[in-house]
């Protein structure tokens, strides 16, 4: 049979700040968390949520993406916006006495340039012609 060996006591890091609080450094991530003068080792609010969720994932929301409303961005920043139901909105808030008498707002889609990488010769070509650019400025000021 194995000899029982007596368990040591770990001690955690601590210090007096110039305020007086004791800070104590967290059993699972070292980091210092402000503690009472008899506490011997603390675990910080992060280290919890974080066990919290893996103990019990029932609890956390079911859904973590945004939903899309159909709307276009900037829709309640608008004047006035009404969308496909005939919702009538001034500035994001719904004028439900409204409803159905405006036709929906038609909203311009703008098109987003691709940029294109440029290579090492690219960037080479574009500073130098950049660099003659600032020298010509240069000569005519002199």
């Amino acid at each position: 049979m194995a000899k029982k060996t007596k368990k040591t006591k770990k001690t955690y890091h601590s210090f007096i700040g110039d305020n007086g609080i004791r800070y104590l450094q967290c059993k699972r991530c070292g980091e210092y968390v402000k503690t009472g003068k008899k506490a011997v080792a603390i675990t910080c609010a992060r280290c919890v949520a974080i066990y919290q969720m893996a103990k019990f994932p029932e609890t956390l929301p079911k859904t973590w993406r945004y939903k899309p409303t159909g709307r276009p961005a900037g829709w309640h920043w608008m004047a006035e916006y009404v969308d496909g139901d005939g919702n009538v909105f001034h500035k994001g808030k719904e004028q439900p006495d409204l409803k159905g008498t405006l036709p929906p707002t038609k909203v311009k889609q703008s098109k987003k340039k691709k940029k294109t990488k440029l290579t090492a010769d690219e960037k080479m070509f574009k500073r130098a012609a950049e660099h003659k650019r600032k020298l010509k400025i240069k000569r005519k000021n002199k």
